[in-house]
């Protein structure tokens, strides 16, 4: 487990790019397979994997950092509401994009904002239970005293 918690810590951006793209392909192909295709799927597709992508891939790599910095400070070790609260804060940074692409060449406004609130609130509930469950991993399995190879001790 120690080796799997090092991975993820090396590995944050990587996988927060797949915390943003899994779902917006999920969708897509959901889309694709219930409603007539239209061109704007594509761009909306697009926006949602390239700028969604980039954004997810800063916030997981940003907040991986932040919960170490606090379980190797003098304060620390983080515990697993710190892990919730930063996992809720990039839940919703990582579905900010993607629902918003729905606005897009919509017939339909009004249930584009009912989506993206919905999609919004979805993200803050699942990120912090993803937040919180690696965090009451980490606590265990992440060394205080010692950082990760490769990685800077502020």
């Amino acid at each position: 487990m120690n080796r799997l918690c090092e991975i993820y810590i090396r590995r944050a951006k990587l996988i927060g790019i797949f915390y943003s793209a899994v779902p917006v392909i999920a969708w897509f192909v959901g889309m694709m397979c219930l409603v007539p295709f239209r061109g704007v799927y594509l761009l909306r597709l697009a926006l949602s994997l390239a700028v969604g992508g980039y954004i997810a891939a800063r916030l997981n790599d940003y907040g991986v950092r932040l919960w170490l910095l606090k379980h190797r400070s003098q304060e620390g070790p983080a515990t697993v509401m710190d892990g919730f609260l930063m996992g809720a804060g990039i839940g919703v940074g990582i579905n900010f994009i993607p629902p918003l692409t729905s606005i897009i060449g919509t017939n339909h406004p009004e249930e584009a904002k009912l989506l993206i609130l919905l999609s919004w609130l979805a993200g803050i509930v699942v990120g912090g239970l993803i937040g919180a469950t690696l965090a009451s991993v980490g606590r265990t399995y992440v060394a205080r005293e010692s950082p990760v190879e490769g990685e800077s001790r502020p």
